[in-house]
């Protein structure tokens, strides 16, 4: 690979896993869950929460503003390698980690809720962060470690 194409490949690395964690910190203390255990949502919570959701935001900007630009930008021998057939292998797998992730966290959170109080919301926020997150964080590390 070039030296392009791997730049591009850890920028989108890091830029997944900015976009997993920012998500995580702008969705975990605006949980009811969260606010319970807390004793109350604080304005330090309510702060990094509105931080998490600022910069995942601004990474969605980036990516749907710049990815076009910077893929027309890059030869076609470097686009053909950013997306070849073990990135969509990668992606593939997870895509299905995400899913496995979901059931297992809507499994694990129904039993929980037989022994503690969740709200439905709590619950499906839960699971959606699972979905969300997972597949980020695994086709990081997929790339990171099949590169």
């Amino acid at each position: 690979m070039s030296n392009d194409v791997e730049r591009q490949s850890r920028r989108r690395r890091v830029l997944l896993m900015i976009m997993a964690s920012s998500f995580l910190v702008w969705q975990i203390p605006s949980m009811d869950l969260f606010a319970r255990l807390a004793d109350g949502a604080s304005p330090v919570a309510r702060a990094v929460s509105l931080a998490g959701l600022l910069v995942w935001a601004a990474g969605l900007v980036f990516l749907l503003s710049k990815s076009r630009y910077l893929v027309r930008r890059a030869s076609a021998q470097d686009r053909a390698a950013l997306e070849d057939e073990l990135v969509q292998a990668n992606r593939a797998r997870a895509f299905s980690a995400g899913y496995w992730a979901m059931l297992v966290a809507a499994g694990a959170l129904f039993a929980a809720n037989l022994y503690w109080p969740l709200s439905g919301g709590d619950i499906a926020q839960l699971v959606l962060m699972a979905g969300v997150a997972v597949p980020l964080y695994a086709f990081a590390i997929l790339e990171r470690v099949n590169a």
